[in-house]
């Protein structure tokens, strides 16, 4: 692959900048990384630790972080990733982030440098995800993070005191990768290699702890057998209690040796987990 040579992994901070992309010998990335937080190359933060993982597998990643939510342009200053873009609100929930839980705005931020606050948007995971979108049309983007994990399927939010569809209604992204994303990022990164290399499109279905969302088309023709099907979105919003047993469920088929395949619909279409 052209640039190989240059996927040595390296000590120094990943590239944030076109200038710092430039520096290490590299005309475009393979991934881009856009936190909420402030980049901070640790592996308590984990959009450092899945890009190191991705820079371990010989890929050229760089970090946006805290970028502008108001104009795509804010992620396309290292220009266009080759493979996909991975988007996190941060090591926190947004909105907890944001607010107290008396819901009152915070002063300060401490993933944020100097705790300045308003450096990420409510709901920074699906905000980013659409930004991502219009900044780079038809860029396979990939969620992940503590606060997409907790929304993949339909659930309460406690800001606004209502039930919720899953993220990867709003968000728009291609897939959602939950919990411990290591190993899943790595098959991600495999197929899409794979693909760019062949020049056809990639299959990410079937990559364990992801969740999907399929088209009307798709869900209809899923098959159901072995799966656990969710309380749907529309039995949810009729009856808020079944949420409870929608949530035993899903805590009950986390387990990765006999964990089974969830399944919610979401009128036509379907999550799949």
């Amino acid at each position: 692959m052209p640039g190989q040579e240059n996927h040595i992994p390296n000590a120094s901070a990943l590239p944030a900048t076109r200038e710092e992309m430039l520096a290490r010998g590299w005309t475009e990335l393979d991934v881009l990384i856009v936190t909420g937080d402030a980049y901070v190359d640790h592996p308590s933060f984990g959009a450092a630790m899945i890009a190191r993982v991705l820079e371990a597998e010989g890929l050229r990643v760089g970090v946006v972080a805290q970028p502008d939510w108001r104009t795509p342009a804010s992620l396309q200053v290292m220009g266009r990733p080759r493979l996909f873009c991975g988007v996190t609100a941060g090591n926190l929930d947004s909105m907890l982030a944001n607010y107290t839980a008396a819901r009152h705005k915070r002063r300060e931020d401490d993933y944020s440098a100097g705790g300045l606050p308003g450096r990420r948007p409510n709901h920074a995971a699906a905000v980013y995800a659409q930004l991502a979108r219009g900044a780079f049309p038809g860029l396979p983007v990939v969620l992940g993070g503590i606060e997409a994990s907790l929304r993949r399927v339909a659930h309460y939010d406690y800001w606004e005191d209502k039930l919720r569809s899953s993220i990867l209604v709003d968000a728009k992204a291609d897939l959602l990768v939950y919990g411990m994303g290591e190993s899943a990022v790595r098959e991600i990164a495999r197929r899409l290699r794979t693909a760019a290399g062949s020049g056809e499109s990639a299959d990410l279905s079937g990559i364990r702890g992801t969740a999907r969302l399929l088209g009307a088309n798709a869900a209809r023709a899923l098959p159901l057998a072995g799966a656990v099907v969710l309380p749907s979105w529309e039995e949810l919003q009729a009856n808020g209690a079944r949420l409870l047993a929608a949530t035993r469920l899903v805590e009950a088929e986390q387990s990765p040796f006999c964990g089974r395949r969830l399944v919610q619909f979401h009128g036509a279409r379907a999550v799949v987990v």
